[in-house]
């Protein structure tokens, strides 16, 4: 019983840490690719490095055979796209900056957006 319940704290806490939201911007996008619309393929966007203005709005396309979610740190851009699905997560209200990109089911999948 005490190793079942020593399973589940480990398992809760690694869970809270794969979920958290202290995903920060990958510092080498110095020059990020003006884009409206964004590939979530493959388990990677494309491109991983994107430049937005504030108020902008970007076309996400799942070419993929899983679902991904667009998620950007810091912010309420949370899409869900379901394998071969199209959305568009718009980046209204979203201040100047650069944020960390992830997909909450693929926690390696990540980019990086700055919005001017």
């Amino acid at each position: 019983m005490r190793t079942a319940i020593r399973t589940l704290a480990m398992a809760a806490f690694l869970l809270a840490g794969a979920c958290g939201s202290d995903a920060e911007p990958d510092p080498s996008c110095t020059e990020p690719e003006p884009a409206s619309s964004v590939a979530l393929a493959d388990f990677e966007f494309q491109p991983a490095c994107i430049g937005a203005a504030s108020g902008a709005s970007i076309t996400l396309e799942n070419t993929g055979a899983a679902p991904h979610t667009f998620t950007i740190a810091g912010t309420d851009v949370d899409m869900d796209l379901p394998a071969g699905a199209n959305g568009t997560a718009s980046l209204e209200g979203v201040d100047a900056g650069a944020y960390a990109i992830s997909c909450t089911y693929h926690p390696q999948m990540t980019g990086t957006a700055v919005v001017s």
